[in-house]
């Protein structure tokens, strides 16, 4: 007697919750950069004259070239940090190794400054927690499982 043909892992619908939270905080980082971005945008086009009053001379500063470009640069990380985000979620594997080294930056720029610069061990500690937490959520055997097979 035979059994019906089964996949060797059962195939699931959804990511995991450890990737759904890295997810969601890759979209709130992305849309809260590319706010940023849209502020350097309003200077650009001298909807916000406050924003290049040169207090100085008394006079308007030309911003435009240097708000422009910043606001370029602002608009492509935002942008990358939501695709990123996504693809995390849908599974994919490159996307979880890269947020894996960007976190991992991250708390070494973190642990860097807090020794460089002698501050208090709670700013150093708050600084890399996140950070950490994203490392350690990205490298849960759920999360390896669904990047890898889409199972968990």
């Amino acid at each position: 007697m035979s059994y019906a043909w089964q996949q060797p892992y059962p195939v699931r619908t959804t990511a995991p919750v450890s990737l759904h939270v890295v997810a969601i905080f890759q979209y709130l980082g992305g849309l809260i950069t590319l706010a940023i971005g849209g502020l350097f945008a309003l200077a650009a086009f001298e909807l916000v004259p406050e924003l290049h009053y040169d207090t100085s001379t008394g006079r308007y500063a030309d911003v435009k070239p240097a708000a422009g470009v910043i606001f370029a640069v602002f608009a492509v990380v935002g942008l990358i940090a939501i695709v990123l985000g996504r693809k995390v979620q849908r599974g994919r594997n490159w996307a979880r190794l890269v947020l894996t080294v960007l976190n991992l930056l991250s708390v070494a720029a973190g642990l860097w400054q807090g020794y460089t610069t002698g501050g208090s061990y709670g700013v150093t500690l708050v600084s890399i927690a996140l950070p950490l937490l994203f490392v350690v959520l990205l490298n849960t055997r759920a999360a390896r499982s669904w990047c890898r097979h889409r199972t968990y």
